[in-house]
């Protein structure tokens, strides 16, 4: 219940990002989507395989920052840390936390879709934006609106010192929540629940 109140008031705000550190199966992404689904976020997560990389992160990216920013769409992006199969996954997402883009995301005809359908968005809403750049801030201020980013990390993993270092924006921008390990009771009962249907024989012969 602890850990379901912190995400809530997190996720309440607007720029509430979220750093849920435990061990694995601890409920760290179960207990964001509920939290998410009680306060009517979307969930988005990215779908990794073996040949996932950075261009196709790049474009889930650019299609959840659309959804934000020009449709104005509530979101939770839920991210574990498994699914950074490259470096370049933390760098873009710590530029998104500190500044609510990622530079040279969109470029030439992704940039000029995304300024047609934000000015389209704009006058939906009542709003005229003459240049360029308001147009940008507009989208830029919607995203970090709209957009909650859960980060799920296991902190007994390798790169957890690393990561700590180079994405700054992990502990400036985000609410750290510790979940801690499993308890040897909830362990216990983890096995029981396994091996109470097993037929593991006779006891006494054991």
């Amino acid at each position: 219940l602890d850990h379901i109140l912190r995400i809530d008031r997190v996720l309440r705000q607007p720029m509430g990002h979220l750093l849920l550190c435990g061990d694995s199966g601890a409920g760290k992404t179960v207990l964001s989507r509920f939290v998410s689904w009680m306060n009517g976020l979307n969930i988005f997560q990215i779908k990794a395989h073996s040949r996932y990389g950075v261009e196709e992160f790049f474009e889930d990216l650019r299609g959840v920052m659309r959804r934000v920013g020009c449709e104005g769409e509530r979101i939770t992006f839920i991210f574990d840390e498994s699914n950074v199969l490259s470096s370049g996954f933390l760098e873009a997402m710590n530029a998104l936390l500190a500044s609510g883009e990622v530079p040279g995301l969109f470029e030439g005809d992704d940039y000029n879709s995304l300024l047609n359908s934000c000015r389209d968005s704009a006058a939906r809403d009542g709003i005229i934006l003459d240049s360029d750049e308001e147009v940008w801030r507009r989208f830029t201020t919607l995203v970090q609106r709209n957009l909650h980013v859960v980060f799920t990390v296991n902190p007994s993993g390798g790169d957890w010192k690393n990561r700590s270092t180079t994405s700054p924006a992990l502990f400036n921008r985000c609410v750290v929540d510790w979940f801690g390990s499993w308890s040897p009771k909830a362990l216990g009962e983890v096995g029981k629940e396994f091996t109470m249907k097993l037929d593991l024989g006779d006891a006494e012969a054991v």
